[in-house]
């Protein structure tokens, strides 16, 4: 409980000068997503790449632990706004950022490119991390089909509203797209469910990059 409501009290500091729609978003958005759960795998200190931030909920978060972040968001309208302590934002894709990072994040981002675009990104994503670097991947289980139901009713209003950019909704099953990082070149790839409690049926997958034997 007092996780949660210092998360409260950083995502209030970063966001109260928002617009009421904006600040609606952000709070729907942290209670339905188990942000909590995903950034305690990333380390204090760490080089956090965040990429499709969004508004920043998750980025406001990991910075609020020490991480030091690069947010990278091609919507202009959610970039535009009070600087967040411990985050840069970029505006553009993932490819617009140089250098390389401890952690690299991408949460609720996937399913809104199409399956053939994913191993570019996952690619893109290696290079950038070092040996034993870590990807974070949080998307959701679409063999979980009431709560995924539920969650692509909810994000056809979201995109019908304007809320979110991008038509597709593409998804995999955690042994295929554990399969599909594996090949991309991440050696330990952990799935687990992290939904209990919420209402959609959240996935995350910790994956550490593994340099080939010399």
């Amino acid at each position: 409980m007092r996780e949660f409501i210092r998360a409260l009290i950083v995502l209030h500091r970063a966001f109260h000068s928002r617009d009421i729609r904006t600040r609606v978003h952000v709070l729907v958005r942290f209670l339905t997503c188990p942000f909590l759960r995903v950034v305690r795998h990333v380390p204090p200190g760490a080089r956090l790449l965040d990429v499709g931030a969004g508004h920043g909920v998750f980025s406001a978060l990991a910075a609020d632990r020490g991480a030091h972040v690069v947010a990278v968001e091609p919507d202009l309208r959610k970039v535009l706004a009070r600087p967040i302590p411990g985050v840069q934002f970029v505006i553009g894709f993932d490819d617009v950022v140089r250098g390389t990072f401890d952690v690299v994040a991408i949460n609720d981002v996937l399913y809104k490119l199409p399956l053939d675009q994913w191993d570019a990104l996952l690619t893109r994503v290696v290079e950038r991390l070092p040996s034993g670097g870590i990807l974070l991947v949080k998307e959701q289980d679409p063999t979980a089909r009431i709560k995924n139901g539920w969650n692509r009713w909810q994000e056809s209003l979201a995109t019908k509203l304007r809320l979110t950019l991008g038509e597709s909704f593409s998804y995999e099953t955690p042994g295929d797209f554990t399969a599909r990082l594996q090949r991309a070149g991440f050696g330990r790839v952990e799935a687990k469910r992290i939904d209990f409690g919420y209402p959609h049926a959240h996935m995350l997958y910790v994956a550490r990059k593994v340099s080939p034997p010399s």
